[in-house]
C-alpha cells in the first residue's frame, strides 16, 4: 500500500479553503488529476478477472483483501494516444457511494492548487463526461492536467 504524500509546502487539508488537493497521475500519456479527498489507497496493478457484457475500458474484477473490486481502465476510456503506457498502478477510489479502482500508468504526487485555478472544459472537450476541467500544475503552472471526475466514472463504470 502507497502513501500519498504532499509536496505543498505542509499545507493541512483544510488549512487554507482557497485550495484544493490534486492527486496527479499518468494516464496513456496524459497527465491528469482528481480530488484527493476521493482516493483511499493506491496499490500496484494486478490481473483482472473480465466481465462478460462490461464495456472495454472496464478492466474487471480484482480481489483486494476479500472484497471483490471493479477496476477501470482509463487509457482505454480516453481512446488511443502515442506513447500510450501500461497501466502499473491502481488508484482505489471512493465515489458515489461505490469503491472501485482505476488503473493508471504512474503515480506522480499530490500538488495543492488554487481552486480559481481549475478551468471547466466544454462539452466537446469532457471525453464523455470523465473530464471536467483542466488545472495548470508544476512548479510555474506550466503543465495541464486533464480534472477527471471520479463519481461519473464510477456512475458510467458501474451503472449507478
Amino acid at each position: 500500500m502507497a502513501s500519498i504524500e504532499s509536496n505543498a509546502d505542509s499545507a493541512e487539508p483544510n488549512a487554507d479553503s482557497a485550495l484544493r488537493r490534486f492527486l496527479l497521475f499518468g494516464v496513456a500519456g496524459r497527465l491528469c488529476a482528481c480530488d484527493l479527498e476521493v482516493v483511499r489507497e493506491i496499490i500496484p496493478s494486478r490481473a483482472a478477472t473480465r466481465l462478460p457484457g462490461a464495456p472495454e475500458w472496464v478492466r474487471g474484477l480484482i480481489n483486494l483483501r476479500g472484497t471483490l473490486l471493479t477496476v477501470v481502465d482509463l487509457a482505454v476510456r480516453f481512446g488511443p494516444v502515442d506513447g500510450a503506457g501500461v497501466a502499473n498502478s491502481i488508484i482505489v477510489a471512493e465515489a458515489a457511494g461505490k469503491v472501485f479502482g482505476i488503473g493508471v500508468d504512474a503515480v506522480r504526487e499530490v500538488q495543492a492548487v488554487d481552486r480559481s485555478a481549475l478551468e471547466e472544459v466544454d462539452a466537446q472537450r469532457a471525453a464523455g463526461g470523465i473530464v471536467h476541467g483542466v488545472v495548470y500544475v508544476g512548479v510555474s503552472h506550466a503543465e495541464a492536467a486533464l480534472v477527471v471526475d471520479v463519481a461519473e466514472i464510477a456512475r458510467q463504470a458501474l451503472v449507478l
